[in-house]
């Protein structure tokens, strides 16, 4: 491999890579919020922040995961809940409650401004946090990340993330994931103001509480809010631009109706289970059905979709609710790119065969020569008639043979070129397949005979002769190399409204492996027999542009018939 290769490989490999590392992340971090998700909507216990704190803690892999709330007045910050990792020992009861703007004045000036405080390292925090510098080192803390959090567009407080056991260099991942978490965790902050729910029913329960109007308007992913029989409730703008539709367009259909879900999702869903699965949501298929309109009417979109069904106390189901990432642009970059991964690898073969090929070439095209020349010599010595004949049929046969390689190469290259010339005239296959019965006859060798039925039919099709003639021969003196004994037949017939005309013959066969790859350039089945391997890759060409298809059927051992199909009528 040379160096451009190498670079080559070393660019690929390297945009692979940070490819795949960031899915990684989007994949990890659409876990956490299904878990956070999961953990807030399905319990009203006290305990459901901390649970969702703790899916913060894990995904993060920080030291200590805490809220602070303001008050109205937003003059005394209390940090309500807390979770530490093993081995941290919380000090929130000692130091962190009820906490007014005289002892942490920088801290609840900057989030009230709506500002991120990000620390790497705490000997670096400006002069004007002394005090808070001094509450961080009490607890041990190395780096921190601290952001406001939002509700009705007001700061309600802040979460916060802290690393004790080692320094901790923030990246805008871990702020923008952590606003992600920050925007659902709002839920939780308002959670007090959500009180007396029961009196609604469990439609207006699931239209009216906070935490799904958060989730709405703040997640960057597709939501749909259903109700227990699965009719369409409410969906975020997001998952509107997902499905290229409208709000008054879709409010009320019923997500087991869907065409493009399959239904072993509906089943899992209505036995209350979760269902995470890949999808490619057809949108022609979706306008057909009329199961709503939408403005999209062709593409198709690779869409990541997490079903949830919502249950009560009592395990029973009132709604499910859908997340859907639209994953269509990552999926046509990586198609992109195996696309191009392929591509080269497809180039390194080509090169690797056109070089064998220029290998071969040397060696096929001196073959004949070489006997052409010592046998000419030979020839011109030899005064008996015997011999002189043998050396006459081994020149002429040599020439033969040269001719066809220099024809093979020459067509090869106007193919390549792309002006190989075909003059379309009508002409009878019958008459053909006669003549090259008649002349290629004398080519058998001895213990094989080549076979016509001259009662055949006549079939008058419009085509180039010139190349169908090309074509026949191809597969005959395929045929001839591997038969040793037995019989070559030429045959056609019609098949619906297309001619197939066929080379049957009694030889070796070939492998299925092989047959997979034969009318490819520069192969050949068998290396040790003398020939280009572009006959029948020319072969292929000129059948494909009279628009026809070509094909073998053989078994090892068993002989092989090579085919052609013409249409009987040019179109």
């Amino acid at each position: 491999m040379n160096t451009s290769d190498n670079d080559q490989n070393k660019a690929f490999n390297s945009i692979n890579y940070a490819s795949n590392n960031f899915l990684d992340q989007i994949i990890s971090l659409r876990e956490a919020m299904s878990k956070v998700l999961n953990t807030l909507i399905r319990t009203d216990q006290d305990s459901v922040v901390d649970q969702a704190l703790l899916q913060i803690l894990a995904y993060f892999d920080v030291d200590r995961v805490y809220i602070g709330i303001f008050n109205e007045q937003e003059s005394i910050v209390d940090f309500t809940n807390e979770v530490t990792c093993d081995g941290i020992v919380s000090m929130r009861e000692d130091l962190l409650r009820q906490l007014s703007k005289e002892d942490v004045p920088w801290w609840i000036n900057m989030i009230s401004e709506g500002k991120d405080i990000i620390i790497n390292n705490i000997s670096l925090m400006p002069a004007e946090a002394g005090k808070e510098y001094e509450l961080l080192q009490l607890q041990n803390i190395k780096s921190l990340l601290s952001i406001p959090v939002f509700y009705e567009g007001k700061v309600r407080g802040f979460i916060g993330l802290d690393s004790v056991k080692r320094q901790r260099s923030w990246t805008v991942f871990d702020t923008e994931n952590l606003r992600v978490f920050a925007d659902i965790l709002a839920i939780a902050i308002e959670r007090a103001r959500a009180k007396g729910i029961a009196k609604y029913t469990e439609a207006q329960k699931l239209r009216s509480e906070s935490k799904f109007q958060i989730i709405f308007e703040k997640l960057p992913w597709g939501v749909e809010l259903y109700d227990e029989n699965g009719n369409l409730l409410d969906l975020n703008q997001a998952d509107i631009d997902i499905f290229c539709t409208k709000k008054e367009e879709v409010i009320g259909i019923n997500m087991f109706k869907n065409p493009n879900i399959p239904e072993w999702v509906n089943k899992k869903l209505k036995k209350g289970e979760d269902v995470a699965f890949l999808i490619d949501y057809d949108f022609n298929i979706l306008n057909k059905s009329g199961y709503y309109s939408s403005s999209d009417t062709k593409s198709v979109k690779h869409l990541q979709v997490k079903g949830i069904p919502l249950k009560d106390a009592d395990n029973n189901i009132f709604g499910y609710l859908y997340i859907v990432f639209d994953d269509t642009d990552n999926q046509r970059k990586r198609e992109e790119m195996w696309e191009k991964e392929l591509e080269l690898v497809k180039i390194k073969e080509a090169d690797k065969l056109k070089s064998a090929f220029l290998a071969n070439m040397s060696h096929e095209i001196r073959t004949p020569l070489n006997a052409i020349v010592g046998f000419s010599d030979i020839l011109a010595e030899t005064e008996e008639e015997e011999e002189r004949k043998t050396y006459l049929d081994i020149i002429h046969k040599n020439n033969d043979l040269l001719l066809q390689l220099i024809n093979d190469i020459l067509d090869f290259s106007k193919i390549e070129a792309g002006i190989l010339d075909y003059n379309i005239t009508e002409v009878n296959i019958k008459e053909i397949c006669g003549e090259i019965a008649i002349t290629d006859s004398i080519k058998m060798p001895q213990g094989v005979s080549l076979i016509f039925d001259s009662n055949l039919p006549s079939i008058l099709i419009k085509t180039d002769e010139k190349r169908i003639i090309q074509v026949i021969s191809n597969f005959i003196n395929n045929a001839i190399k591997f038969t040793e004994q037995g019989s070559i037949t030429i045959y056609y017939e019609t098949i619906d409204n297309m001619l197939k005309v066929c080379v049957k013959d009694t030889g070796i066969g070939i492998s299925k492996e092989n047959q997979e790859r034969i009318f490819e350039r520069f192969i050949k089945a068998n290396t040790f027999k003398q020939g280009t391997g572009l006959g029948l890759t020319i072969s292929k060409t000129i059948v494909e542009h009279l628009g026809g298809t070509i094909g073998v059927d053989s078994e090892e051992g068993k002989g092989a018939t090579f085919w052609f199909t013409l249409p009987l009528k040019q179109k």
